[in-house]
């Protein structure tokens, strides 16, 4: 026994049985609602008039109705083009993300040795938003300090300073190496300030610098 389809159903599947793309166990279940269903009928007979008038169709209106509808989704695309671009233009104007703290927005101060050997310096920096994040990265030689701050392209906030002591070993952590510099890197790596390089005479910390920032840590 076939399954009973419902109205709703099988209006969606004529288009496919007048095209002949339904399976015959589907073919029968629709035979058989249109046999007890005339308003199905009807849809059935009025489908196969649209069809047959679109096939019985002179080739030039033919050509004709394929550019309206290339005409409709080149519309269609151009549209959805659009108002992605526009998404995505009021993302990058009025949306909050990070961005480097360039060089020219920073000072370095406070350079000099800890009684351990390692440098300790301070880092102050104008911030037109919020500070997310700090980064350091670097390689057996160099040591990198990155600044963000999470704001608007054009940032209208009112600028804040933030002032953040570091202390790094002049040895890399594995190799032992002797590192050749420390920098402070804004929007790329020609935006750099110095602010250790081998070699570079420095102050030795004295020991109230040694215990200031041993209290700075919390130790």
């Amino acid at each position: 026994m076939e399954p009973r389809l419902n109205c709703e159903i099988v209006q969606d599947l004529l288009p496919n049985y007048i095209e002949g793309l339904t399976g015959e166990s589907t073919n029968k279940s629709i035979q058989a609602h249109l046999a007890d269903c005339g308003e199905c009928r009807r849809a059935l007979e009025q489908m196969t008039r649209d069809t047959q008038g679109i096939k019985g169709a002179p080739p030039k209106q033919i050509n004709f109705l394929k550019k309206i509808k290339r005409r409709q989704w080149l519309v269609a695309s151009v549209s959805v083009a659009i108002v992605a671009t526009l998404l995505i233009g009021a993302y990058y104007l009025f949306g909050t993300r990070d961005f480097s703290v360039p060089a020219s927005d920073a000072k370095i101060s406070d350079v000099y040795r800890m009684q351990d050997g390692t440098i300790h310096y301070r880092v102050t920096a104008n911030i037109k938003g919020i500070v997310s994040r700090v980064s350091t990265r670097g390689n057996n030689h160099t040591e990198i300090y990155r600044i963000y701050e999470h704001r608007r392209l054009f940032s209208k906030e009112k600028e804040s300073v933030v002032t953040m002591p570091e202390n790094w070993s002049t040895k890399n952590a594995n190799t032992k190496q002797e590192k050749t510099g420390i920098y402070f890197e804004g929007i790329n790596k020609n935006d750099r300030i110095v602010i250790w390089e081998k070699g570079m005479t420095i102050p030795q910390a004295t020991a109230e610098q040694e215990e200031a920032y041993r209290k700075y840590l919390g130790r």
